[in-house]
């Protein structure tokens, strides 16, 4: 969540930090979806959720430094970085109907794109995250120990992954990165106001997201805003018995007008 790449680490200029997250790429595509990851992650551990989508919908997945395609640069953005891409190289695409859709972290970071997209933006889908004011317990952790407290407690990681020192310390710095991002894409969050759809999801055992606080999400748009609470921890939105609804709520965000 923050780490030693700092603030001013620069991404690779031949690395797109937005590629193309499904098997096969819309050959007329209608709509298109952006995916924010949570942090320490990269978009395909969310490809399980989009695959199913209906092939005219372009998917395209928010890849960050130290990961995935990019797992040799060192980790650490700002959010404007992250905002530039998406000015860039999503603005700078053919124009398509736009669905935002981030879990944790990449919840906060798709509420401020859907800001950017402006008429472009048809909905956002957030998960994971809860709205405004409300503390959250990744942006007090410091600390590597405090990372790996965070790893264990929010499940979604491999075991391999926590018992390897060298994969655990690379995961951690990650990590530790992207709550560095994070802290920043929330500082004001509670003034942020969109004028889509908005659709809310959460756990109701999550250990580091209180659900209680999610029907808050509503004062920060104009337009609808529906909750939505599953049985399950930080990733039940993984959970093999969620996924249909999940990719059903996807779908209809898609359709919105």
């Amino acid at each position: 969540m923050t780490g030693p790449g700092g603030p001013g680490a620069m991404a690779s200029p031949h690395v797109p930090w937005w590629p193309l997250l499904r098997l096969r790429e819309a050959p007329a595509p209608r709509a298109r979806l952006l995916v924010f990851p949570h942090s320490g992650a990269g978009p395909n551990t969310l490809f399980p959720l989009v695959e199913p989508l209906p092939g005219h919908v372009e998917v395209l997945g928010l890849s960050l430094p130290g990961r995935e395609r990019r797992f040799g640069e060192p980790p650490g953005c700002r959010l404007d970085q992250v905002l530039d891409s998406v000015a860039d190289e999503v603005l700078g695409r053919d124009p398509l109907p736009t669905v935002v859709f981030g879990h944790s972290l990449g919840a906060l970071l798709a509420t401020r794109a859907a800001r950017l997209l402006g008429p472009h933006c048809r909905a956002a889908v957030v998960s994971g995250q809860v709205p405004g004011r409300t503390p959250r317990r990744a942006h007090a952790a410091t600390t590597d120990q405090d990372a790996v407290r965070l790893l264990r407690d929010g499940g979604g990681t491999p075991e391999w992954v926590l018992h390897d020192p060298d994969m655990l310390a690379h995961v951690t710095r990650v990590l530790r990165a992207d709550l560095e991002l994070g802290r920043e894409a929330a500082a004001g969050f509670a003034d942020v106001r969109l004028d889509v759809p908005l659709h809310v999801l959460g756990g109701t055992a999550d250990p580091l997201v209180p659900h209680e606080p999610l029907d808050g999400w509503a004062g920060h748009t104009t337009g609808a805003c529906q909750v939505h609470r599953f049985d399950g921890d930080h990733f039940f939105l993984l959970a093999a018995e969620h996924r249909p609804t999940v990719v059903d709520v996807l779908r209809r965000a898609l359709a919105e007008d």
